[in-house]
């Protein structure tokens, strides 16, 4: 009677167990790759189609536009200083940014922190991460990146010569980023 009671527990147990590794798994995977919500499929913004330009304040004051950088491949990073995955990616953009911008790479961060503040102090203790920020939060206002969707964070908008958009990276993917940059840099523009 007793082998009786015992084995509908060990199959429970068994179940349980299993159960708790494949969460585990998930979780570790999912840790791994940083979030990874979609981008935007209501903002209307679309791979491969019109030219994008974005606009915005600039931390510590002045205005950007991304239409002065036509002619370069664009990567507009998303992000915040609360996000951890953020931070990690940051020293990618860094390397990428150093070794391209000779060769028409230019970069913008859009910080989407509550307060200029904490993007100043981060800012501030990294010096080698010196392309232009935009502060999104403008109150009143929808925030450029409700304006495009972005859901997740970090994300990495990839801008051909054209203005193009042609690679929407959402979450932790430093290789991809690398990969979208050199191919696009790679290409040359033909004479309008």
């Amino acid at each position: 009677m007793t082998n009786q009671i015992n084995r509908p527990w060990r199959s429970g147990g068994i179940f349980l167990a299993v159960s708790a590794l494949l969460m585990g798994l998930f979780v570790l995977i999912n840790y791994h790759r940083g979030p990874a919500q979609a981008a935007g499929p209501n903002s209307g913004v679309g791979r491969g189609h019109a030219a994008i330009t974005l606009r915005g304040q600039l931390l510590g004051g002045g205005h950007l536009s991304t239409a002065s950088w036509k002619g370069k491949v664009i990567v507009v990073d998303f992000w915040g200083t609360w996000c951890p995955w953020c931070l990690r990616l940051a020293p990618y953009i860094g390397k990428l940014y150093r070794r391209y911008h000779r060769h028409g790479l230019e970069v913008v961060g859009v910080a989407l922190n509550d307060t200029a503040v904490a993007v100043s102090r981060y800012r501030n203790a990294h010096p080698q991460e010196n392309w232009p920020q935009i502060f999104d939060k403008h109150p009143g206002n929808d925030t450029l990146a409700q304006k495009l969707g972005i859901s997740g964070l970090p994300t990495e908008f990839v801008i051909d010569r054209r203005g193009i958009l042609r690679h929407i990276i959402v979450g932790y993917d430093p290789h991809q980023l690398a990969a979208d940059v050199r191919k696009l840099l790679a290409k040359i523009v033909p004479a309008h």
